[in-house]
């Protein structure tokens, strides 16, 4: 069972477009049940990336939302494939465990739990959050 901080890799999910994506990182932000336009939930996370590149890094972080990752902010054996990367704060996605196929790799270390949870209320405040509920409808991914 996932909880606060911690990184996991879900097997299949779908973005905020509705297409199908295979193994990708993410990070709990929010272990509570609860319900999303009228869809149950029990947990909230946000999505990990790799940079490509140091331009690729440079332009990825000059936004507010992406939030600078690196392996040593990890705690656990598998540190994103040892490479430096972000957390998209701006894009909350709502996930239900019946429904997904999940392996929890690591935790986020606790100051950096605590500043993501931060930039995400600031994000909030400024009304730069995108909550994305595709997960939640109509069919089982496992």
């Amino acid at each position: 069972m996932c909880k606060l901080g911690d990184i996991i890799v879900i097997k299949q999910f779908k973005n905020e477009v509705g297409e199908k994506v295979k193994k990708h990182s993410f990070v709990v932000v929010s272990d509570d049940k609860n319900t999303i336009e009228g869809l149950e939930y029990d947990f909230i996370s946000n999505m990990l990336c790799s940079f490509h590149n140091e331009e690729h890094k440079r332009k990825k972080l000059r936004f507010q939302e992406n939030f600078y990752i690196n392996k040593n902010m990890i705690i656990g054996k598998k540190k994103l494939n040892n490479k430096d990367g972000f957390i998209k704060a701006d894009q909350l996605y709502y996930f239900n465990k019946d429904n997904i196929d999940y392996d929890i790799i690591g935790k986020l270390n606790y100051k950096y739990q605590c500043n993501l949870l931060q930039l995400i209320e600031i994000l909030k405040n400024n009304g730069k959050l995108n909550k994305i509920v595709e997960n939640l409808k109509h069919y089982v991914l496992k």
